[in-house]
């Protein structure tokens, strides 16, 4: 008869890699544990928010000796550090471990998640999970990711080898685990066998056993860069005993202190990794607790990436040391950086260069100095296009006007405007709308307003209920409806509470009210009205009347 895992301890170490910092072409910190300055995180704890009971597999096999049976409590809230569990165990150095909560809550519980923040970048060369008191992990994944919300996967394990093909549509790799490619992802059951039954482990190499494993390539580099890891457990080895009995011959020897009592636990963890320092720096000290923000954003940065999606570089600048409260602090930092680079990785170029998308950030020369025109620029270069050019001037190098500009070096604006004329370069000769006129095509003619450019004739006609045919347009842009009052049968109602309404020149708006007695009170009194009040004004209304007021200190047109 099978049973279930009472209890699961991980061991989870990313040890250093054994090559040396000139073959990786990055450098080594002081060997420190960077899991216990780390933040990890996981989506479920046992005993919360209620307490349970869980009881441990190797008290329950059958033809093992018990010792010292008990089934113990999780309790989240416990005064007792015994009973409590959280995430923060798995890396405070003890003997004490994190605990998911059982599937006796529910086969959610199956599904569980893990994430580690390094708070910097490294190079990941090895994982070992550890079992405690219980057989090695079911079907889970191990992944990685620079930015925390990206996650592509290292690895997959699996029960068996059906449940690689089933589960993750990957064919599985008998036998040890090896590797076709720098970044091939495998699908491996080596680790599903039950003995041990405690304390069993679980090996994964990112560089043994690959192509460039002894001349580390740039696709192996990135493939083993991670600043966050992420276990995600998605099937416990319970054995079968969540379906199975004891005895199948005596139903009344069920047990049920063990039945669907089965959980995920984790301690240990333990983290290490190589500087990326991209060859520009011979040290990178570890500092787990000094902040580094003088090292990063507190420099201008300029000339980084030309007309590229965001690259490799880029996420490690923007990645690098942040907390979760957006605090840069601690992790190893590249010093002296060299062939004018700078930052924690000697990732950005410092100003005056920049970084073409084609060149690798391991070139030997990765950063080239900036060719703009300094008559167009400030010889910088943003992170995404081109030199940061001035207004009006534009070009890679800011060497031309932009479009609505001329006379290359002033580049000062043409002053035709396009709303008013039919021209498609405002620095063509002005030809103005038929209702426009004006050396520049931007005033109304008399008996116009609202200038428009989509409007072909440029201006509207002056609409004054036939009283005068001259009108102008305001200069006010917004306004607020603030009263609502109806007359009739000589009563007069008024909206209350009042109506806001925020008018906007560049959409129009449509505002349909109920005229329901709940809304009107009397003009005079205040009274609220009834039906019959409402009705008595309504069957002869001789006026509608809306006070709105103007906000006189904005700019544009209100029709």
């Amino acid at each position: 008869v099978e049973l279930v895992p009472a209890e699961m301890k991980l061991l989870l170490l990313l040890l250093l890699m054994e090559q040396t910092a000139t073959q990786q072409r990055g450098l080594f910190p002081a060997i420190l544990n960077l899991a216990s300055n780390a933040v990890i995180s996981s989506n479920a704890t046992c005993g919360e928010p209620e307490p349970e009971v869980y009881c441990k597999l190797v008290e329950h096999v059958p033809g093992r000796r018990i010792k010292n049976p008990h089934c113990p409590k999780c309790d989240a809230n416990s005064i007792l550090s015994k009973e409590r569990h959280p995430i923060t165990n798995a890396i405070d150095g003890t003997n004490q471990w994190w605990q998911s909560p059982s599937i006796k809550n529910g086969r959610q519980f199956h599904w569980i998640t893990i994430t580690l923040d390094l708070k910097q970048i490294f190079q990941v060369a090895y994982i070992i999970i550890k079992a405690a008191n219980s057989p090695r992990p079911g079907n889970w994944i191990l992944e990685r990711s620079l930015d925390g919300v990206t996650f592509d996967p290292w690895q997959f394990y699996a029960i068996s080898d059906s449940e690689c093909l089933t589960r993750y549509n990957i064919t599985p790799r008998l036998g040890p685990p090896t590797y076709k490619s720098d970044t091939e992802v495998i699908c491996t059951s080596y680790y599903s066998r039950l003995n041990p039954l405690e304390h069993g482990e679980i090996h994964t190499s990112l560089i043994n056993g690959r192509p460039s494993a002894d001349d580390l390539n740039p696709d192996l580099l990135n493939f083993t860069s991670a600043r966050y890891i992420r276990l995600r457990l998605q099937r416990i080895r319970t054995l079968n005993a969540d379906l199975m009995t004891l005895s199948a011959r005596d139903p009344r020897e069920i047990d049920p202190i063990v039945t669907r009592r089965y959980y995920y636990s984790i301690k240990d963890i333990s983290v290490g990794g190589m500087c990326i320092c991209y060859g520009h720096a011979q040290s990178c000290p570890l500092d787990p607790v000094t902040k580094v923000a003088t090292h990063t954003c507190s420099h201008v940065h300029t000339c980084i990436v030309k007309r590229v999606k965001k690259t490799h570089l880029k996420t490690v600048s923007l990645t690098s040391l942040l907390n979760l409260h957006g605090v840069r602090q601690g992790g190893g930092v590249c010093i002296d950086c060299q062939q004018n680079t700078f930052g924690i990785n000697c990732e950005m170029c410092r100003d005056g260069f920049y970084r073409h998308a084609e060149v690798s950030p391991y070139s030997d020369s990765p950063c080239v100095e900036c060719d703009c025109d300094l008559r167009g620029s400030n010889s910088n270069k943003d992170e995404f296009s081109d030199c940061v050019c001035h207004e009006g001037f534009t070009g890679r190098r800011c060497d031309r006007c932009a479009f609505g500009y001329r006379d290359f070096p002033q580049c000062l604006r043409c002053e035709c405007d396009l709303s008013g004329s039919i021209n498609t370069d405002p620095c063509s000769p002005c030809t103005c709308k038929m209702n426009v006129m004006g050396a520049h095509c931007d005033l109304c003619k008399p008996g116009f307003y609202n200038l428009q450019e989509k409007n072909p004739l440029g201006c509207t006609d002056c609409f004054c209920f036939g009283v005068s045919d001259v009108c102008e347009s305001s200069t006010w842009s917004t306004a607020q409806v603030t009263h609502t009052c109806i007359q009739g049968n000589g009563k007069a109602l008024r909206l209350s509470p009042l109506f806001l309404l925020f008018l906007s020149p560049l959409s129009e708006r449509f505002v349909a009210m109920a005229m329901v007695p709940q809304q009107f009170v009397d003009d005079q009194t205040g009274v609220k009205v009834n039906r019959d009040d409402l009705l008595s004004v309504l069957t002869d209304m001789t006026s509608l009347r809306v006070r709105v007021h103007l906000n006189a200190s904005a700019e544009g047109p209100i029709r």
